[in-house]
């Protein structure tokens, strides 16, 4: 297939090699990508992006799956349980599960459509590069709103969030954005850029883990790459108090403080939670009259589902990674790179209640299986 440079000049097409699929350029996908860094954009009560992705799904089941792929077995259980399990708390708990549930539809749906090879991944890593540089150029210059002066806002709203949204959507665009190294750095520098302006301290640490698996920890079996993986984020948690509040952070601990608090009180919530857990939505606490989400994702996501939620999201998370563990130690650097993605995520929900069940987790596991379909030349059966 020729290489095309630019993602604006080459119609749909159907092809039967998955390598070439996943090459493929979609003016479609590249747009509808584009618009997932708009963290704090609504149509009509509604996040533009979870718009944008609805349409980007609704668009995937108009096509066919590239070369027959069909999605893995495992994921198809595990998304199944997860939407179920949840559906189920949300039911017997009576509270109002349908906006929340629908989310959660979406995120099933990008993972199909990624995992399938129904969306270009050259296209989507290139759409994501433009977002995000976008976005954060005009975050500098002050344009989509200023919500924590001296942070890196904008239209990625708060920093911390938004850091969660450059360090997984950031390496995803480095590596599938363009094969070329010149290009790849092109998009390095100011998503890199991005992470320090947004000055979040665990954001900067999915940074850092990130460059560490694409250098180092892809290079190790899939036994060793877990461990190493797990040992990362257990790091994450585990910082001594004074490494995480010196020098340009010294004056964040007031806001450590409140942390605490919220993360004790998530605890008290869990305390009392059944099996299936509160229901989906109901990942907040009230301290003194105000009401915060969960600051802690791994929490938040047993206060909606129970440990049974936050085992089928993990479960998912490794599937994903694990299956480009050959690819990765082969040299394939969008597989390590697909799988510093998940890193990041699993990084970040360490201090943000909205990143296991956010899109990111969905866009970086939907990477990963689409590039797994690339170790597969020749797929036979539909998908």
């Amino acid at each position: 297939m020729a290489r095309i440079d630019s993602p604006w000049n080459l119609p749909d097409k159907t092809v039967e090699r998955a390598d070439e699929a996943d090459r493929e350029i979609r003016i479609t996908d590249f747009a509808l990508m584009a618009s997932l860094p708009l963290r704090t954009v609504e149509v009509a009560g509604f996040p533009l992006n979870e718009l944008t992705m609805a349409a980007l799904i609704g668009l995937c089941l108009l096509r066919p799956a590239r070369g027959g792929a069909r999605i893995p077995a495992a994921v198809v259980l595990v998304l199944a349980a997860l939407f179920g399990l949840l559906l189920y708390s949300g039911v017997v708990n009576q509270v109002d599960w349908t906006r929340r549930m629908g989310h959660v539809a979406i995120l099933a749906g990008l993972v199909w459509a990624f995992s399938t090879g129904r969306v270009s991944l050259r296209s989507a890593g290139a759409g994501l590069a433009t977002g995000l540089v976008a976005v954060m150029a005009l975050a500098v210059v002050g344009i989509g709103g200023d919500y924590y002066p001296g942070r890196l806002t904008g239209y990625l709203g708060d920093p911390n969030a938004g850091a969660y949204f450059i360090a997984v959507l950031g390496v995803l665009a480095v590596f599938f954005c363009d094969d070329r190294w010149k290009v790849r750095l092109a998009v390095a520098v100011p998503v890199v850029a991005g992470l320090v302006l947004s000055y979040s301290r665990t954001g900067l640490l999915a940074g850092a883990f990130a460059i560490v698996w694409v250098l180092l920890g892809r290079r190790l079996g899939a036994a060793g790459g877990a461990a190493m993986a797990f040992g990362l984020v257990w790091l994450v948690d585990n910082i001594p108090q004074g490494l995480t509040t010196f020098g340009p952070f010294s004056d964040r601990s007031g806001s450590d403080a409140l942390r605490d608090r919220i993360v004790a009180q998530e605890r008290v919530e869990l305390a009392a939670a059944p099996w299936y857990g509160n229901g989906p939505g109901t990942a907040t606490v009230n301290i003194r009259d105000l009401e915060f989400f969960f600051h802690n994702s791994y929490l938040a996501t047993r206060q909606e589902g129970g440990w049974g939620a936050l085992v089928l999201v993990l479960a998912l998370m490794v599937l994903a990674f694990l299956r480009l563990s050959r690819q990765a130690r082969a040299g394939d650097l969008a597989a390590a790179g697909a799988q510093a993605a998940i890193i990041a995520v699993a990084v970040m929900a360490v201090t943000l209640g909205e990143v296991l069940l956010d899109t990111p987790m969905a866009i970086a596991v939907g990477f990963a299986l689409g590039q797994a379909l690339r170790a597969t030349p020749e797929v036979s059966a539909d998908g």
